[in-house]
């Protein structure tokens, strides 16, 4: 807002890989005639989620929530962890979104005008180039 204008200028936005925040296993259970295997979130990264919340506060940053399918993840992880984060009243993601894979995610960085950084695990955080964020250095 300038000078009492309201301002369709979008704020800037940082993506957070699910895995940042929460602790993950993954379960196999054998039936007769398939296996199936799901990933559960384990327990949240308090301090992962606090850091989140302070600097989204701070810069006036709009943080999505983002996962992989082939790392299986589905939308409903991400629906539900929103919502669980939603009802603790310490939710700093203003969006979800999975994403197939590491690739077609990717490949839209470029076209995000807004987009300042994406915030992964140490060891994949190569992945994005320049847009790439560890936690401890927001």
């Amino acid at each position: 807002m300038i000078n009492g204008d309201i301002s369709n200028e979008t704020s800037p936005r940082i993506i957070v890989v699910i895995d940042v925040v929460a602790n993950s296993e993954i379960f196999e259970e054998k039936k007769i005639l398939r296996t199936i295997v799901e990933r559960k979130v384990v327990s949240l990264n308090n301090v992962a989620l606090s850091e989140l919340w302070t600097v989204s506060n701070k810069y006036g940053l709009s943080v999505e929530l983002a996962g992989f399918a082939n790392e299986m993840w589905t939308q409903g992880h991400l629906d539900s962890f929103m919502e669980r984060l939603e009802r603790r009243g310490g939710n700093p993601f203003n969006y979800a979104e999975l994403y197939s894979d590491i690739n077609e995610f990717i490949s839209e960085l470029p076209y995000r005008t807004n987009l300042k950084g994406v915030v992964d695990l140490r060891e994949r955080i190569a992945r994005y180039g320049s847009w790439g964020i560890e936690l401890n250095n927001l």
